[in-house]
């Protein structure tokens, strides 16, 4: 029995087939080929049938189970004896000969003709990466989008329909940004950048207004993060049109982040009222597009609380509603928990400079633990801003 496999499952409250879904989809993604994960093939692993499923399934398996490594859940590599052929079990032997057969296999042909389904499953794919770096960060993410986006933009040379190539622009612009957002929150800065204006033209080409301006203010957070303000204005400033409120809202704050960086204080403050004002009229974020249910109170909360930060540390004085907004964000109620992380990180950093060391303790240690299952540079970053309020020298 794979008791620790097991124990991981039930603590995500998934079933068997819950898992076998999400592994089989972020499998299909990586390897570009069908796959015949199932919920037996979980139940095999957690009778202990299964010791060390292929590399592939076991990556799968840490990103859908949240563990650093497979030895986690409790797999382990048989050792084989050559000398003694027996000992080697059936589903391991099953393992070996379709790696043998898949080397064989000729590299899968494009899609001569593209239908609606075709790019109905690679939006389905795409929204379990989306859910993943949300919840994990973008190291563990990004090879599989980077594989989803050559595969996607493949499909542009099959013959279709004009509504469906248009739904695989929209496609390859939402894997564009993903794929560069997941790029920069690994630290892979000079990667990210092309693929956000891939993610652009595409966008452009695309007409969705709402989605461009996803990706503008993704690329204009990387140059906010990289302390190139007059950069971040610029792809803030490329947005127009209607949009939701949401995610005006979104621009208005990242627009409010720029401006902090410079220490216009007067611009700054000017965008974070309207980011607030817009996100008042915010009523019910399910009814709009996909990307857009991300946007949370707490999500905004955090965006308006490092625009403040930023603002604090360029002025030299802190601005009296940057605690508040970070708290808030801190802890509001989301899934996502690398913006929990984030949040929590700097508001520990804020209280130390405050001087107000047992909060700041309290949020630190809550900060450490939440990064504990993130994957991020950006991340990081933020602990390391945290740590260096805290030691001893900085008070």
């Amino acid at each position: 029995m794979n008791a620790l496999f097991r124990s991981a499952r039930l603590a995500l409250g998934l079933t068997q087939r819950q898992v076998a879904e999400q592994v089989r989809t972020l499998a299909e993604a990586a390897t570009g080929r069908e796959s015949s994960f199932d919920a037996g093939y979980v139940s095999r692993i957690e009778r202990g049938l299964i010791t060390w499923p292929h590399e592939h399934y076991r990556q799968a398996l840490c990103l859908v189970l949240k563990a650093g490594t497979a030895a986690e859940l409790g797999l382990v590599a048989k050792q084989v004896h050559h000398d003694h052929p027996d000992e080697v079990s059936d589903a391991n032997r099953r393992d070996v000969l379709a790696v043998a057969l898949a080397a064989l296999l000729p590299p899968a042909r494009p899609l001569s003709r593209l239908r609606k389904g075709d790019v109905t499953a690679i939006a389905e794919r795409t929204s379990v990466l989306e859910h993943w770096d949300r919840a994990s960060g973008g190291r563990a993410v990004r090879d599989f989008a980077l594989r989803e986006l050559h595969a996607a933009i493949d499909l542009t040379t099959a013959s279709t329909a004009p509504a469906v190539r248009g739904a695989l622009l929209g496609a390859i612009t939402r894997l564009a940004n993903l794929t560069a957002w997941s790029s920069f929150d690994a630290g892979l800065y000079d990667e990210a950048r092309p693929l956000f204006q891939l993610g652009l033209s595409a966008g452009r080409e695309h007409g969705d207004t709402g989605l461009l301006c996803h990706l503008a203010t993704n690329a204009a957070r990387q140059e906010i993060h990289l302390r190139r303000p007059a950069q971040a204005l610029l792809l803030a400033g490329q947005v127009d049109g209607r949009l939701p409120a949401a995610a005006r809202a979104m621009l208005a704050a990242v627009t409010a982040q720029a401006h902090a960086l410079t220490g216009d204080e007067r611009q700054a403050a000017r965008h974070l009222l309207a980011a607030e004002r817009t996100y008042e009229r915010v009523r019910d974020l399910a009814a709009g597009p996909a990307w857009t249910q991300t946007i949370t109170a707490a999500k905004v909360g955090s965006d308006t609380g490092f625009a403040l930060y930023l603002l604090s540390t360029a002025t030299g004085h802190l601005h009296p509603q940057v605690v508040d907004d970070l708290r808030r964000a801190a802890e509001g109620d989301t899934v996502q928990a690398r913006v929990r992380a984030m949040a929590t990180a700097r508001l520990a950093t804020v209280l130390y400079r405050q001087g107000e060391r047992t909060e700041a303790d309290h949020h630190a240690a809550q900060a450490a633990a939440l990064a504990a299952t993130v994957g991020s540079a950006r991340l990081t970053s933020a602990l390391t801003d945290m740590h260096h309020a805290g030691a001893p020298a900085a008070r």
